[in-house]
């Protein structure tokens, strides 16, 4: 198995109506129908070629859905607000094995054929997780047909550029990913023992820090944008607080949603050369 790219991320929402609606004001296309599968109810939004999954729990649990299922980690998410709980990669060659356990497997909504599948994967990173499909269309043959199911994003985001990860051990994060074939690409000291590892897929990155003194778990999304001041507009058009746009030390501008979306800190940047240039 050989991963390619993010395929998609998965938010935990307490109202699916309530949050479909925060993130329409925030400036996201979002796709009109909706999917349920699992225990959960799903609308999905475009980020570019990767699709943030926003995912309510369904009035009851399906029967003989197993213990440790996703609906259970997206019900332990919600009880604490809701948030980012993980990501699903995609492969590209075959992700199903040989003799396929059931119980790891989970639906989850596609485009053509209209269902997709994932097995879930332990990530190495508490209050992660994470998944693996077979899907293995390139990135502008998947930007494309998420278009078209969720529609352009009035606030002009074009891509998912990096995640944000909090963990306990950052030498075990860095092991179960390389385990993936996903190298390190870098670390940084930030000060007071903490330090960042990169790690890059396509156009988005994975920040992950440690140690945390925080609850293990991914905290935010940047999303880059083509025009930053039209999306920061679009923001307090609808009633949203959104700081206004300055330099951003990795270059270009940055701007952020002051309130969480479902739990989830997220900021606008805009491409640009780096300050220190």
């Amino acid at each position: 198995m050989k991963i390619g790219y993010i395929e998609r991320v998965m938010v935990a929402v307490r109202d699916l109506a309530e949050s479909r609606d925060k993130w329409r004001r925030a400036g996201f296309g979002i796709a009109s129908e909706q999917f349920d599968s699992g225990g959960l109810r799903i609308a999905r939004i475009a980020t570019g070629a990767v699709e943030i999954d926003l995912c309510a729990l369904a009035d009851d649990k399906p029967s003989g859905q197993p213990n440790g299922s996703l609906a259970d980690s997206m019900r332990e998410a919600v009880e604490r607000g809701g948030g980012i709980v993980g990501w699903i990669w995609g492969a590209t060659d075959d992700a199903k094995p040989a003799h396929m356990n059931h119980a790891n497997w989970i639906a989850l909504p596609g485009w053509s054929p209209a269902i997709v599948e994932a097995e879930l994967r332990t990530s190495g990173m508490p209050g992660v997780v994470t998944g693996v499909t077979d899907a293995r269309l390139d990135l502008e043959s998947r930007r494309r047909r998420l278009v078209e199911i969720c529609g352009a994003n009035p606030n002009t985001v074009d891509y998912l550029e990096h995640i944000v990860v909090m963990t306990p051990v950052l030498e075990d994060a860095i092991a179960a990913n390389e385990a993936i074939g996903i190298p390190c690409k870098r670390i940084r000291e930030v000060g007071n023992g903490a330090r960042q590892a990169f790690f890059k897929l396509e156009q988005t990155v994975i920040e992950v820090v440690a140690p945390t003194n925080q609850r293990p778990g991914c905290w935010g999304l940047a999303l880059m944008c083509d025009d930053i001041a039209r999306a920061v507009a679009v923001a307090r058009e609808n009633g949203l607080q959104a700081t206004t746009p300055k330099l951003a030390i990795q270059g270009g501008q940055i701007a952020r949603i002051v309130e969480p979306l479902d739990g989830v800190a997220f900021a606008f940047m805009q491409p640009g050369p780096r300050i220190d240039d």
